[in-house]
């Protein structure tokens, strides 16, 4: 997709170039026809001469609207995938880290999801000599019909490790014994069609032997 985007700001770059040339051409072409009305002492255009080159600069001008307006939608899409990749990955590796570090004095470290299950929530327990905590991370509703991956730690308040984004849709924990999958979905769209993208990655609980299937 990164590849198909490039091409496309490459080939609306190239006919920005092309566009701009015409309408040098054009302006070039109705000075010397103006400058030839003069010379051979004719009073001006005539109408017809003058709509047809209202009608030809007309049309340029349509042209050119159209492919900036494209050159803009591409570059759009290609910004708004950037973010969102951006986020993604930054969320996957700070659940990551977390949850190969997660440990506990007594009972279980994993909380959620159960062994062999899917869910939306991952929780866990994380050691500090004898203080003992539970971090939690889900997708939470941040207002406006934009969502954000949070991070809660014990009681603390939930904190958001995404930006709030509209693109963020779900987020999905399979576990097997001491290792989870984290899946992150979100959803752009590409001229006006919607189009699903999910990052994912497998995480082993250093500390989680005895969980293991």
């Amino acid at each position: 997709m990164r590849k198909f985007l490039k091409s496309k700001l490459l080939y609306f770059g190239m006919m920005q170039m092309v566009l701009k040339r015409v309408l040098q051409l054009q302006g070039r072409r109705v000075m010397q026809e103006a400058v030839r009305k003069l010379n051979s002492k004719q009073k001006g255009f005539t109408l017809i001469e003058l709509i047809v080159a209202m009608a030809i600069f007309l049309v340029v001008i349509v042209i050119a609207f159209s492919t900036l307006s494209s050159y803009f939608a591409v570059r759009s899409a290609n910004e708004q995938e950037m973010i969102l990749q951006q986020n993604f990955r930054f969320a996957l590796d700070k659940m990551a880290d977390d949850f190969r570090q997660a440990s506990t004095t007594s009972g279980a470290i994993i909380l959620s999801p159960t062994d062999n299950s899917m869910g939306e929530t991952l929780k866990f327990n994380t050691s500090n000599g004898s203080v003992v905590e539970a971090v939690e991370y889900k997708l939470e509703p941040a207002g406006s019909g934009t969502y954000a991956i949070t991070r809660q730690v014990g009681t603390a308040s939930p904190q958001p490790v995404t930006e709030e984004m509209h693109q963020l849709v779900k987020v999905y924990f399979v576990r097997s014994g001491g290792k989870v999958i984290m899946i992150v979905v979100g959803k752009l769209k590409y001229f006006g069609k919607e189009r699903t993208i999910s990052f994912s990655s497998l995480v082993f609980s250093r500390n989680s032997a005895n969980e293991l299937p």
